[in-house]
This record gives structure tokens, sequence and C-alpha cells, in this order.
């Protein structure tokens, strides 16, 4: 499947340089970029870089994934037999080569060899071509930590899933896809070449782990100018060159540096689209602007504590854009070396680059004794959060230690993480602590960010106002101002149109997302005059909101927007291997009548992965909305049985029961609906309606009252509240709810006359 083209590599390397010939044989690169652009590789680099390249040498980068040999397989393949989740797998080797006896795909116990070992330390995975050119990820690795760590073991990386051949995460589904899903930030120049019709893959690289080309793009150019003695500053013969990172000084009486320099986003746009969770929007990204090549996703989108703080995998970007030292001008060389990704200076000395040791690196600052675990700057400041069961990364938005927000959001902090286990030392502990050493909280956008998350609709203006405030992270920002899509109003609607001319394209593309609820009329008179918005993810968003109104438009309109679709379009394309690309492939081609097509794109994200459940559920509306029920019912049952934890899985059955008139059976559904972690007020209003229309309207009184008091402020919800309270004549609790109402919707008629009703 891997196509070596020795021919047209050779030659195109008759430019006669000779450094090229002793690798030539590992050189794997299509016809297409060979037209365009000759990755040389990275041993053309030792001769001229001879220190970056034993750096890279000593990388992760450089182990990234390799041939499996004994050189690069760590695991014990020694006849070694595991078991985990009641499957037995056994790894050894024979003749030279390195296999698995476990279940393949049908669960049928098959014996599959080990291609290519991917990553090093502090865990190694193991890669294994299947069919159509598929490769998969085993779910079970090697810890390649000391023994003493807890290493030299098996381990697999989803302990607490149940997981057998039917989930999404056994080893030979989707979501353990090399190719679609670790590729193109674990070797260099892949090329995909997926095809949607056969389900299949054809993928190519240059170079089997991350290279120089991989962050510098093509060096063909680059040896050319370097032979002719004609490299500049100016010239380097690289598609994307990179402009050292500021230096920073010590001003007299400063404890903090001040930069010298100017601030730019190279280093951003280089590193980013490996180390970012984000949407790829074109298939090469070298030398492109960062949000002109991904949507990074926003910190309100489900990967962030309420806090900004990580949760999910969501390599660095988007915490780092969040910091003060993003907003200064420090950038990723700065701390690290780029070639071998290793820190400049181990320990405080990296933070008193910056940060004056007498202020910073003593205990009145950190009040904890000197060499001590909690004096070192990165415990408090970075805390670890730990993927993959043995994997610790440090957060990157350089945070300050906010029990207070612990207390009253559920987020972590680094003082409880540390004292974990310890008597006595809990957030109010540590909150008492905090105080005693004169470090008095502030006000914190998590607050508003946590209240816009439960549907307070009362959070519009405070939250345009941290908006309006530039001195906020964009990132920040932009989080926040999506929070708003929800609940527009004349507000959000005036805050949306200042920030679509913002300078920064997160902030842009959020005040599009805000104003996706608006109807038709308004959404294209607001937006329309944006649609050649410089960046590629504002244009994105752009397509996303208005594609609905594309066959209503008169042709003069629809030629202004039918550009932008189509670019929205072929971006999709771009990650059209993934079941959720094919859910929006659908979301567009209905939204523009194709139906047909849109059907098309719904098979197609479950044939790439039969049980992903938003596709499901998706595919199950969408067969309802065309009359066909049983499908429709077939597809809420596998979602069931794949995830009966969904909130959304069960409420869907739900309804599916009260259509078929079956209420007694749809309650347990909708009840379950309302009980999960990603349960909406109107899972709950549903529920409530049918209780009451089953004459249970006392319970469905209690549901409602729970449902309140954690989606507060919800219109639905306190009306139908009040109306069941009068219906069983309890009025004594009634006026605390019609207080909440005038709150909100103080102009509505049917509030007014419950405040006339019951307010002397």
């Amino acid at each position: 499947m891997f196509k070596t083209r020795a021919s047209r590599l050779l030659a195109t390397c008759l430019l006669a340089f000779s450094i090229l010939f002793s690798f030539l044989f590992s050189l794997r690169i299509s016809a297409a970029q060979l037209d365009d652009a000759m990755y040389v590789g990275a041993k053309a680099c030792v001769n001229c870089h001879q220190k970056q390249y034993q750096q890279w040498q000593q990388s992760d980068h450089h182990r990234a994934m390799q041939v499996a040999d004994s050189d690069s397989v760590l695991g014990d393949f020694s006849d070694s037999t595991v078991h985990f989740h009641q499957i037995e797998s056994r790894f050894y080797q024979q003749d030279k080569g390195y296999f698995i006896d476990t279940l393949g795909e049908k669960g049928e116990k098959k014996t599959f060899q080990i291609k290519y070992t991917f990553g090093f330390y502090p865990l190694q995975q193991y890669l294994i071509e299947t069919n159509d050119g598929h490769i998969q990820a085993l779910g079970i690795a090697w810890d390649s930590r000391a023994r003493k760590q807890g290493g030299q073991r098996w381990f697999h990386l989803q302990p607490d899933e149940k997981i057998t051949p039917e989930h999404p995460f056994f080893w030979t589904r989707h979501f353990q896809n090399w190719n679609s899903r670790c590729a193109s930030c674990h070797s260099t120049n892949v090329e995909k070449n997926y095809k949607a019709e056969a389900n299949s893959y054809d993928t190519s690289w240059s170079e089997i782990n991350v290279s120089c080309e991989a962050c510098h793009g093509p060096g063909n150019k680059h040896l050319e100018l370097a032979k002719l003695n004609k490299l500049t500053d100016n010239n380097s013969g690289f598609a994307s060159p990179i402009s050292p990172a500021l230096s920073w000084h010590f001003k007299p009486g400063e404890s903090i540096t001040s930069p010298k320099g100017k601030k730019n986003a190279e280093q951003i746009n280089m590193c980013g689209s490996c180390h970012a969770l984000r949407t790829p929007l074109i298939e090469k990204s070298i030398g492109k602007d960062f949000h002109d090549a991904n949507r990074l996703q926003l910190l309100n989108e489900g990967s962030y504590f309420p806090d900004g703080q990580i949760r999910d995998e969501v390599f660095v970007i988007g915490s780092f854009l969040q910091s003060k030292m993003h907003g200064k001008g420090v950038t990723c060389s700065n701390c690290h070396n780029p070639h071998s990704g290793k820190l400049l200076i181990e320990g405080n000395g990296l933070c008193t680059q910056c940060h004056q040791p007498a202020v910073f690196d003593a205990a009145t600052h950190h009040h904890h004794p000197d060499s001590s675990t909690g004096a070192a700057c990165v415990n408090c400041h970075m805390p670890e959060r730990t993927y993959m069961q043995v994997d610790d990364r440090r957060d990157h938005s350089f945070t300050i230690p906010r029990p207070d927000l612990s207390r009253s959001l559920g987020v972590p902090n680094a003082c409880t993480s540390c004292h974990e286990g310890e008597a006595g030392k809990d957030n109010a502990w540590a909150s008492k602590q905090m105080l005693s050493w004169g470090v008095k909280p502030t006000s914190h956008w998590a607050n508003l960010n946590q209240r816009a998350q439960m549907g307070d609709l009362l959070v519009t203006r405070p939250l345009t106002r941290l908006v309006n405030e530039t001195d906020s992270a964009d990132i920040v920002r932009a989080s926040l101002l999506q929070q708003l899509a929800p609940f527009p109003s004349r507000v959000s609607v005036e805050t949306a149109q200042k920030s679509l001319r913002d300078k920064n394209p997160m902030v842009r593309r959020a005040a599009v997302s805000s104003l996706q609820a608006l109807p038709g009329e308004a959404r294209w008179q607001l937006l329309s005059p944006y649609l050649q918005d410089e960046s590629r993810s504002v244009r994105f968003q752009l397509a996303e909101t208005l594609s609905d109104l594309l066959v209503q438009l008169p042709p003069a309109h629809k030629a202004k927007l039918l550009p932008v679709i189509e670019e929205y379009h072929t971006s999709l394309m771009v990650s059209a291997d993934s079941p959720a690309t094919q859910n929006a492939i659908a979301q567009l081609e209905l939204s523009l009548g194709n139906i047909p097509a849109a059907e098309k794109a719904y098979l197609q994200a479950l044939r790439i992965e039969p049980n992903y459940v938003p596709a499901l559920l998706n595919t199950a509306d969408f067969y309802r909305r065309t009359n066909r029920e049983a499908d429709a019912e077939e597809l809420l049952k596998r979602a069931l049985r794949v995830a009966p934890d969904s909130g959304a899985a069960q409420h869907s059955y739900g309804l599916l029961l009260i259509r078929k008139k079956d209420y007694n059976g749809a309650l347990p559904h909708l009840k379950l609906a309302v009980e999960q972690i990603d349960a909406q007020p109107r899972y709950a209003y549903v529920y409530a309606v049918a209780l009451d229309e089953l004459g249970q309207t006392e319970a469905a009184i209690d549901v409602l009252v729970t449902a309140t008091a954690r989606w507060p402020k919800q219109y639905d919800l306190l009306m139908t509240l009040v109306l069941y309270l009068e219906k069983t004549d309890n009025t004594f609790s009634i006026y605390q709810y019609i207080s909440q109402l005038t709150a909100i919707a103080p102009a509505d008629p049917a509030v007014k006359k419950l405040v006339g009703k019951y307010v002397r």
C-alpha cells in the first residue's frame, strides 16, 4: 500500500545532489508532490546542521514512528500473554518479526504482524496493517518507564471501558485508526489518499518519522541555494522560514523581563497544527497561518474545565493561547529546543530566565521549603494531568491556583492535587492558606462561563462586557462570545457585530457562531458583508451558519454565498475519513436540499464507524423525517446498546416510543436521559410533560424543581413548573419561580399575567 516511486524520485534527484543518494531507498513520496516540490529527507541536513541533526536523532520526533525491529521495539515479545477485558493476547517473535495473537474485527482469534512502533516514552504503541490500507493502533501498549516507576509492563489504554469488538475503541475500529487520527503529526509529508467509495487508504510519506521537513517544508530549494552559496535570512528556500523568538531583558528595577523585538505568530503557525486540538481545513499547513489552516477547538467545546484548565487531550496550543506569556510575546523556543523538544533549562532556572529568582524563586513567593516539590514553579503554575494512563502532561496556561473556584465550580487546583489524601487539606484549607499569604481571589471569567453553560439567560450582559474587554486573552473572549448563541438578544447581537471586525480570527469566528440562532434574514443581513474574511476558519463558520439560506436567496446573493459554501465543502473533504465530518457533510447537504447526498454521507459515517453515537442519532432522525421509523428504531436501539449512558440516545429512543404511543415504555428512557452528564434542559421539560400527561403531575413537579436547580433561569422549565404547581393547588412555593420568570422575561405577557395574579 505504501508506494516507492523510485523512478520519479531518481529523475528529480538528477539535480546532482550526491548527498541524497545514500537515502533514496527510504523516501516514499507521491507523484503529485514531486511535480510541486521535492522532500529531501533529514539526512540531507547533516552536513550543514550537524548539531540540530544530532538533537533531532535523540528526540521523540525521531522516534515518533519506526519500522518494528530489534532497535525500535521496547515491549516484551518473549512469548508474553496478557488478559484485558476478558480478551487474551499473546506477544511473541518469529523469524525476526513481531506478532500478536488476539481478537480481530469480527471477534475471531487471529495472528497479526506488528509493522511499526508508535512513540517511545513513557509508552509505546504498536501498529498493524489490516484491510484496504488501514493501519490500526493496538489498544494494548507498553509502559516504557522504569520498573521502579511502575513501568516495564503491558497495559490497556481504556481500562475503564468494557472493550469488545463492537466498541468504538476496539483496536480495529476508527478511533484506533492511524491513517486518519495520527499520521499527519507523526510522519513527514503524509498523503492519506483516502477513497470514500471503498473506505480505503493508499497512504504514503516521505519519511516515517517527524523530520526536518515536517516543520520547515520541502528542502530541495534550500539545498540548491546552499550549494550556490545564495542562502540569506530572507531567502532560505523553505516554504516555512522562521523568525527567532523575542529576546528578553531585565530593565533596572524590574522583576520580570521586557521583550526586545517584534511579536510574531510564526512559531505558533509552525508548531500549532500538531500541538492543538483542531480540525484541519487544508491538506498541507506548512507555511500557512494557523487559523487559516485549522479550526481550533475553543474552551467551551467540551475538552477544558470551566476555568480553561486542560481536561481532555488538547495538545498545548489552546492552553498556551490563554496565558499572559503568550500575550506578551513568549513563544515555543523561549522554553523548548525546537529540534530535540527538550527544555532549554531544567528546573526553576527555566522560569528565572524571565522572572527574577530573588523575587519568584524564594520562599516569600512559593511559601514552601527551597528545592521542595512545592517550590517548583511548574508544580503550582503548570499542574500535570495524566493521559493514556502514564503520560503526564503540563497545562500551558500558566495559571495561579484557585481553590476558591474548585469549591464553587469543581475545577482542579494545584494545591489540593499535590496534598491529595492529607487530612484536613481540602479546598477550604487551601483558600485560607492563600489568603494568609496575601493572595486574594480576583474575579474570573470561569464563573460567567459556567453560568452560560448552565443556560443562565442573565449572564448575557456581564458576558458581553468581558468579551468587549480586549485585555482578556483572545481565545477566552472567543469562547465566551460563542456561549451567547443559545440566547440571542439586542446586547449579544451588538457585541457580535463589533466582534466581526476584531483583529483575531477566533473572535470573528465566534461572533459568527453566536448569531446562528437568529432568523435567516437577520443572519444574512449581519453576516453577508463578511463573506470575504481573510481567515479560512472564519469563512468555514460563515458557510456553516448561512448554508441553510442558499436555496432561498435571490440569484445575486446566492452568487456571493456559493463560493464560500464550496470552499467549506472542500475543507470538509480534508477529513472525510472521519464520521464526525461525514455528519457535517450530511448536515450541509440537508440544508442545501440534497436528500440523497445527505443520506449517503450519513451512511458513510456509519460505514467508517458503525457505532459512532452522534451518527446513529442523526441518521435515525433523518429516517424519522423521511418516514422510515423502523429504520430509525433499529439505529436508536444500537445506540442504546453502545452507549446506555448517553442522554441524547435515551431521549431520542423515549421520543420514538411516544410516537408509537407506548407512553409507559417511554418514561424510563426519558428519566435516564435527564440523569446523564450530557442532559439538556429540554430533556427535563419533555420528561415532565410526559409524566403530567400520564397523570403523574406531582412527579413532574419534582423533576422540574430539580431541573431548575441544575439549569437556572430557563423559561420553559420555570413556566411549566408554575403551571403544574397551579394545577395541584400548590401555590405556597410558586412565588420564587414567578420571581425568576420576572427576572428573565419581565415583558412577557404570560409572565405579566402571573405577576398580576399572584403578586400584590
